[in-house]
């Protein structure tokens, strides 16, 4: 019987867990063994005392694609869909997302006629951008970076706009510098099958995928457009944490990081921990990659080295709670091109996203304020340090004033910065080229 182990509890890690402790034929034992004091990774949900939830990290989920589907099936499976809340393709949440440009606030075209009309800030009609992208040149390189991408295939000006926000609000990346196959793996695969984005998702779109559970019909027939859980997204991470630990043979523990792994003389791998050496089949790795490169024998030199190549970027996400409502539009929120603001990267209107997260006793304004990313350096002291969380709470609070116009004299009831931190070292990179 196989015993295996995996490295950090987070989403990722736990899935893994729950399905092989679920589907693995010749399971002895599985052990995760989680760094940190909690499982969940950066799915963080706080539950405040009046009722209002923040989340210190991903808010919602999308109910599209293989992935969204598998991800409702485990809802059902966990038993959590009686707590789904549920964001519908009709709601403004769906229906309105902006743009921050030119300091001002720009909804983005969602109907027949915002298409074919001029809309700031784009200079002409995007319904061009649209009918050219069929007569594009293919791309034949094995990969290239998202800017190259969409200017390749939809102009400079809705890349550098357009696409530049939507990584910024996704990956808090640069598109100059993540790989479109990566990063949009089913949209690369597309252009490379069909031609054209749109072709392709026409003849993409009349597959009818098999829905196998209660909650996937739901969400089709509902025209679901994201979801969250009423108590926040760790609902999620900790009712799998709870099925995996309810398996006898599985043990999920917590404040135990992997100190380091190594290749035994048996083919066994041995996995240090402080507290004991475990003798491991296989091991599953879902922490950082610098992390996992650190743990490994200095003789795998070209491993450490592949995986230290591999950047990520830290970010930090404020959540500010205003008396009474106050924000001028109703959307999902507003996106800023790089050119814009580096440092900040957009605001979520969590009240009008998810409104059962909002406090219960009297009305409120929720928003969430995302900095740094691929730009995180800016924010950084002239020596190179952190700034205190009084500092990033301002920066926040005056990015609110400036972009949607609350009143300078208006104070948030509640405030929590929350750091999304990969390393102790954050790390300038270079653009990713590969366009043919």
């Amino acid at each position: 019987m196989a015993t295996v182990v995996i490295l950090g509890g987070g989403v990722s890690g736990l899935a893994a867990a729950y399905y092989l402790q679920r589907n693995a034929k010749k399971l002895g034992k599985l052990i995760v063994l989680e760094g940190k004091k909690h499982t969940g990774g950066w799915i963080s949900s706080a539950q405040h005392a009046n009722g209002s939830v923040f989340e210190h990290g991903p808010r919602s989920i999308r109910p599209v694609g293989v992935s969204g589907r598998n991800t409702l099936q485990l809802v059902e499976e966990l038993d959590l869909a009686k707590d789904v809340l549920v964001v519908h393709r009709s709601d403004a949440a769906a229906r309105n997302r902006y743009l921050y440009v030119g300091g001002k606030l720009h909804p983005l075209p969602n109907n027949l006629k915002g298409l074919i009309s001029k809309v700031p800030p784009f200079s002409k009609p995007l319904i061009r951008n649209f009918l050219g992208e069929p007569f594009a040149k293919r791309n034949t390189a094995p990969d290239e970076s998202i800017n190259s991408f969409f200017e390749r295939r939809f102009g400079k000006e809705f890349a550098d706009i357009a696409a530049d926000a939507l990584c910024r609000g996704i990956f808090a990346g640069d598109s100059r510098i993540l790989s479109m196959k990566s990063c949009f793996p089913d949209i690369f695969k597309i252009e490379r099958k069909h031609g054209s984005l749109i072709l392709g998702m026409i003849i993409s779109g009349r597959a009818k995928p098999q829905l196998q559970t209660t909650i996937e019909k739901r969400a089709k027939e509902e025209r679901w457009a994201s979801w969250s859980l009423r108590h926040g997204m760790q609902q999620i991470t900790h009712a799998m944490t709870a099925a995996v630990s309810a398996n006898p043979v599985c043990d999920v523990r917590i404040s135990s990081p992997c100190q380091s792994l190594s290749l035994g003389s048996d083919g066994k791998i041995k996995v240090k921990t402080e507290a004991e050496d475990i003798s491991a089949d296989h091991v599953v790795s879902s922490i950082y990659a610098n992390d996992l490169a650190s743990l490994l024998p200095e003789k795998y030199v070209e491993l450490r080295s592949a995986l230290q190549s591999i950047p990520a970027v830290s970010v930090y996400v404020v959540n500010l709670e205003y008396p009474g409502e106050h924000i001028p539009v109703q959307g999902f929120g507003h996106l800023l091109p790089s050119s814009e603001n580096p440092y900040v990267l957009g605001i979520v209107y969590d009240s009008c996203t998810f409104p059962e997260h909002n406090r219960k006793d009297k009305p409120s304004t929720r928003l969430t304020v995302m900095l740094g990313g691929s730009w995180f350096n800016k924010l950084l002291t002239g020596k190179g340090e952190l700034p205190t969380l009084d500092t990033v709470a301002g920066v926040a609070k005056a990015t609110v004033i400036s972009h949607l116009g609350f009143p300078h004299d208006l104070q948030p009831s509640k405030a929590d910065v929350f750091l999304l931190k990969v390393k102790d070292t954050y790390y300038f990179v270079k653009p990713l080229r590969g366009r043919e």
